[in-house]
């Protein structure tokens, strides 16, 4: 559950920045925030505080209650989050490590955590921090 809720403030970081590119790029200030948008503030509602997300995206709370209630379940709650669980890295045609202890620790900036310890070979640093950053 804590996951989810890291990984839903997360989104809601990302999502204000689409917010507020969208209103530096609007043609007006009266322009209605497209549907895409609303969208996704009402997914972030299945797990965050609707309070909580009307400030974070500086929306109205009234109005982000009425899209609530026009749309309770339009998005899945899996939208939410940007990362997999649990990503799997196979040994295959990666470079092994030497052949001592080793522990890595790596935080992403959603709060989620990373520690691997081995002895023998494990794939390289790079394919590990590029599976769990979600980098390509």
């Amino acid at each position: 559950m804590a996951t989810e809720l890291l990984q839903a403030e997360y989104a809601l970081a990302e999502l204000a920045e689409h917010f507020d590119r969208w209103r530096r790029s609007r043609a007006t200030t009266r322009e209605r925030i497209p549907p895409a948008l609303w969208d996704q503030a009402v997914a972030l509602t299945t797990w965050l505080p609707r309070s909580q997300v009307a400030k974070g995206l500086r929306l109205s709370p009234t109005d982000l209650k009425k899209h609530c209630l026009a749309r309770p379940t339009a998005i899945p709650a899996a939208a939410v989050a940007p990362y997999p669980s649990f990503v799997e890295i196979t040994h295959v045609g990666l470079e092994p490590a030497a052949p001592q202890a080793t522990t890595i620790e790596i935080e992403r900036p959603d709060g989620a955590r990373l520690r691997l310890r081995y002895r023998d070979s494990a794939p390289s640093l790079a394919a590990v921090l590029g599976a769990f950053l979600g980098s390509p």
